[in-house]
């Protein structure tokens, strides 16, 4: 594990109000912690980045204004990893700002986007970027930065997920996965699914996970990735399944609905109630990492938000105080 030392202006920076100095690029965290995507305001240009150090358990917050020395920009909407690098994406901005992952500075801006939603890695030298707006895909050249191409896909295209040669793009105009061929780059309508879809997610087994509602009942389903053949599917009575993730084992899923829920496809248990209620919490991001289960709270999208951390029991653990509307959780182990 590296260690390496906060440098003295950022110390500075968070402990008086005085103008920031100039920081070093060097590396001022400890290796293993969390990103913390913070969306902010739709046309405010408050989007920032936070991280919190796992092996001291504090939270730096605004890393990349801190380092960079400008505004991330409006609306940061999802982050990916790529091996030394981060991609950060700004929905209204239209762009992705590409950082190192360990220091935070940024090394290269890509813009021409209209509505990027999420970024997925194909290979070494090309990654796909789905649209809120575009009809299409984007095709990303990874050794130049630069959008190389675009992919036809009609409608409003969000997380990505890649199987073999295949990537599956779920689409919520219409409420269907779409697959795209990577050696080919093109796109075609595979499965439409009968409620709205709220996300898609994939297991280890690359199995899809979905969730969402139709007429007042949750829905949350498994479908076999290559028939699209249903293998589990659950009901819940007007409750509205939101940011669904499914556990690094595969078998344990949870998403968002009034509270934290949890299936456990080996019992025949399907709770009745969240395992970890909101309790008039804005529940707006969710994460599972390890024996941790990790919650964002919007709280009234306003004031800087809240990360509560439970274990998977339910008992609490911890709270951080993170940027404004937290919605998204980005592992670092090194």
């Amino acid at each position: 594990m590296k260690y390496v030392i906060l440098s003295t202006c950022f110390l500075l920076v968070f402990s008086a109000c005085d103008k920031p100095e100039e920081n070093s690029s060097e590396a001022y965290f400890l290796s293993r912690g969390i990103l913390i995507a913070n969306e902010g305001n739709f046309q405010w240009g408050n989007a920032s980045l936070s991280f919190y150090d796992l092996e001291n358990e504090q939270v730096q917050n605004r890393v990349f204004e801190e380092v960079n020395q400008r505004p991330l920009g409006d609306v940061l909407q999802s982050i990916t990893l790529n091996e030394n690098t981060a991609f950060l994406v700004l929905n209204n901005s239209g762009r992705i700002e590409v950082i190192d992952k360990n220091t935070f500075e940024l090394l290269e801006t890509i813009s021409g986007f209209t509505s990027p939603r999420y970024l997925h890695v194909v290979s070494q030298t090309k990654a796909y970027v789905s649209d809120l707006y575009a009809n299409k895909i984007a095709v990303l050249d990874l050794e130049n930065y630069e959008i190389s191409s675009f992919i036809e896909c009609a409608g409003w295209l969000e997380e990505l997920f890649q199987i073999d040669n295949r990537v599956y793009a779920l689409n919520k105009s219409s409420n269907s996965i779409w697959l795209v061929n990577t050696e080919t780059d093109e796109a075609e309508e595979a499965y439409t699914v009968d409620f709205n879809v709220s996300s898609l997610s994939k297991d280890v087994f690359n199995r899809l996970w979905l969730c969402g509602e139709a007429n007042g009942v949750g829905k949350v389903q498994c479908l076999d990735a290559f028939t699209f053949a249903p293998i589990y599917s659950y009901d819940f009575v007007e409750e509205y399944p939101t940011n669904l993730v499914v556990s690094a084992s595969g078998s344990d899923v949870y998403f968002l609905s009034n509270g934290v829920w949890h299936i456990n496809e080996f019992t025949d248990q399907i709770t009745s109630i969240p395992m970890i209620p909101s309790n008039n919490r804005l529940f707006y991001g969710l994460s599972v990492h390890q024996d941790r289960i990790y919650i964002a709270d919007a709280i009234n999208y306003v004031q800087q938000g809240t990360v509560w951390v439970y274990s998977k029991e339910s008992s609490l653990i911890k709270e951080l105080k993170v940027g404004i509307i937290p919605s998204e959780f980005d592992f670092i182990s090194e």
